[in-house]
């Protein structure tokens, strides 16, 4: 590889890395401090970086927290689609109720609920949305994918496969997320049983019992 090649690369990597530095570091004050106790300061100080650099890459605090959402969203669509790849011998549905079910909260989730719940702090609005609509994008193609493979595989039958997986994740991540839409719990299991419901009759049955269990188990350890 010629000399100039590679300083190229490595002026196109070194952003990069700062970018990935600064979000490391903002992500760990979030989570030890909270989003309203941190200050640039303090990010400035750990990263090792000055104050230009940082608003360099992102033009406030608010702009690094949703650097650092969107991390998290497009890592866990990294690992849903490796999950969902080392599943063999399932059917569609099977791999689908396997995915919502997810019986244990892994660390990577609590971090995850945790800033978005810093997300919610920061009232504002076009975080939430905006956060909302990345992860609609990143996820649901995913499970429409799968829906398409469960029409072929017999497990599923509808003809809207697109559709079907978007207001899945419409709802999952506003109508019946407590930290979005709180509601009593009451309230929110005839929700889920109506969800339930509803993917039945359009030969969507992907949604189970263990899964509404556990979204009222998560529910209520919100309040």
């Amino acid at each position: 590889m010629k000399k100039g090649m590679i300083i190229v690369m490595a002026r196109k990597i070194q952003p990069e890395l700062t970018k990935a530095n600064i979000l490391a570091v903002s992500e760990k004050l979030f989570i030890e401090k909270g989003y309203e106790k941190t200050t640039t300061q303090e990010i400035v100080d750990l990263t090792g970086l000055s104050k230009g650099t940082i608003f360099h890459h992102f033009k406030s605090k608010e702009a690094i927290l949703v650097g650092v959402l969107e991390m998290h969203i497009d890592n866990a669509a990294v690992e849903v689609g490796k999950w969902l790849a080392s599943m063999e011998g399932l059917t569609a549905r099977e791999k689908l109720i396997l995915f919502l079910d997810d019986p244990e909260t892994t660390p990577e989730e609590e971090r995850e609920t945790l800033l978005f719940k810093m997300a919610v702090a920061t009232q504002s609005p076009q975080i939430i949305v905006a956060e909302m609509k990345k992860a609609h994008e990143k996820i649901a193609p995913i499970i429409a994918s799968l829906i398409r493979e469960g029409i072929k595989d017999g497990s599923i039958t509808t003809d809207f496969p697109d559709e079907c997986a978007q207001i899945l994740m419409l709802l999952y991540t506003i109508w019946i997320d407590p930290l979005t839409f709180a509601c009593e719990l009451g309230v929110l299991k005839k929700r889920l049983l109506f969800i339930q419901h509803t993917m039945k009759a359009i030969g969507v049955d992907i949604i189970s019992d263990q899964f509404i269990a556990g979204s009222l188990e998560f529910a209520e350890s919100m309040i």
